[in-house]
């Protein structure tokens, strides 16, 4: 078989796939808005809220792996680049490499209070 790799076509998202990860959210604002309404207690909505982003949170990592497997089509995972990282920042807050000549400056001129502990007061 020669040619191109070609990814398959990307499935479009369903309503009802949108229910299904969505649905959370519309439940739990459906039920704040019921509670104020009613004058009810607010203590249930707090983790009624927490409940409803995570299940929404939940149902689209489900959802989007569903895809994966049952139709091969992994472009949810395929769209993003990682940004590329130079080590600027583990060299940065670990004080090694191209960043340790900083040390020896802090050490030298931001700590540097010998003059006010070695110095003899008398006349």
């Amino acid at each position: 078989m020669t040619g191109t790799f070609e990814a398959p076509a990307r499935r479009p998202i369903t309503w009802r796939a949108r229910a299904f990860v969505l649905g959370g959210l519309g439940l739990a604002a459906l039920y704040t808005a019921a509670s104020i309404a009613l004058g009810s207690g607010a203590e249930h909505i707090g983790p009624l809220w927490m409940a409803a982003i995570a299940w929404t949170v939940l149902a689209s990592l489900a959802h989007v792996l569903w895809l994966g497997l049952r139709h091969r089509d992994w472009s949810a995972f395929g769209r993003y680049e990682l940004p590329e990282d130079d080590g600027d920042a583990d060299e940065w807050a670990s004080r090694t490499g191209r960043y340790d000549y900083l040390r020896d400056w802090e050490d030298r001129h931001l700590h540097d209070d010998d003059h006010l502990r070695n110095h003899d007061l008398s006349p």
